[in-house]
């Protein structure tokens, strides 16, 4: 089960499903909350309506008791926006919660969930990674530290956008030292993996001028 835990130390854990053997999570980040301005005025809008309901019910309450067809329609209709809007609201807020990227020293992976219907995971190895550009615009980006990152991928020149990203000059950051890594560490493992390969050759060689040297 995936678990992804804010810690005091910042935004690190350990574990998620999906997570390869030596694979270390470094930190991971949600959307801006820039993201939910929309959807809070307008349950702040709802708020209001409901306030204005409650304020004048008896007035409201008698109107629609009259026997009418046309206001029970138009009170079964009010009832079913009001339900179906309270659902999409609470719908997307889980949802902010659920998209997540998470950054390792091998990956990038960006999991894009909501509640019932979807559920996606992409990973971007490190390796594959060309180039990565930072986007910040406007007056309103700078002032709140969040913008859009944009990773060049070297085998089809493909480009994946990461919107809404949080302290984005911290993660943009934070990605290149990963990706630096990551080389670094490959280039490491390959040196020592030809060591290791040549090492009897190099042995027999070795052993073979002993020889030689012996006879002499």
């Amino acid at each position: 089960m995936s678990k992804l835990v804010k810690q005091k130390s910042g935004n690190t854990d350990r574990h998620f499903k999906g997570q390869l053997e030596t694979e270390r999570v470094e930190c991971f980040f949600r959307k801006h909350w820039i993201v939910l301005t929309k959807d809070l005025l307008g349950f702040i809008m709802f708020l209001g309506v409901l306030a204005f309901t409650a304020f004048h019910f008896s007035s409201i309450y008698n109107f629609f008791s009259q026997d009418s067809l046309v206001i029970t329609v138009l009170a079964f209709i009010i009832i079913g926006v009001f339900t179906v809007y309270i659902h999409k609201f609470f719908l997307r807020f889980i949802r902010y919660f659920l998209d997540i990227v998470i950054l390792t020293n091998y990956r990038i992976v960006i999991l894009d969930k909501s509640l019932f219907l979807h559920n996606t995971k992409e990973a971007l190895d490190l390796n594959q990674i060309q180039n990565i550009e930072k986007e910040q615009v406007g007056i309103l980006q700078n002032m709140l530290k969040y913008g859009n990152i944009m990773i060049i991928l070297a085998a089809s020149s493909a480009v994946k956008k990461i919107y809404f990203v949080p302290n984005a000059d911290f993660h943009f950051r934070k990605i290149n030292k990963l990706k630096r890594a990551y080389i670094k560490e490959k280039y490491k493992t390959e040196r020592t993996e030809r060591q290791n390969l040549n090492a009897p050759f190099m042995n027999k060689s070795r052993l073979s001028e002993e020889t030689y040297s012996g006879l002499s």
